[in-house]
């Protein structure tokens, strides 16, 4: 429990930056990155929208356009949750198999 302590308070300090850019949490498999990102949800009071491209590679197609705009509202229409900025946190799980997703991440800010 003591590596999460650490690592929220890092990201609640992310969280506060007004134009934060987006963040990618790396590691090995199974350490608790989603966990993680959950506890970071709950602790931020952010309504949580999770997108897995492993269980949904199709999702991969939303970036495409890389229009932030465009995919958040892709993104809600799946989901059918809205996205508010500073209030949902979207994280998308198994990014790495998701190219375009990637590349997208550079326009979002």
């Amino acid at each position: 429990m003591n590596m999460y302590r650490h690592q929220l308070s890092y990201l609640s300090e992310w969280v506060k930056v007004k134009h934060r850019k987006p963040i990618v949490i790396r590691g090995a498999r199974q350490v608790g990155k989603s966990t993680l990102v959950r506890l970071l949800s709950e602790q931020c009071g952010f309504d949580l929208i999770e997108l897995n491209f492993e269980r949904n590679p199709e999702l991969a197609s939303f970036f495409k356009s890389h229009d932030p705009h465009k995919i958040t509202q892709l993104i809600s229409l799946q989901t059918g949750q809205t996205i508010l900025p500073g209030h949902t946190l979207l994280f998308l799980d198994e990014i790495q198999g998701a190219a375009e997703a990637i590349v997208a991440l550079r326009y979002f800010t």
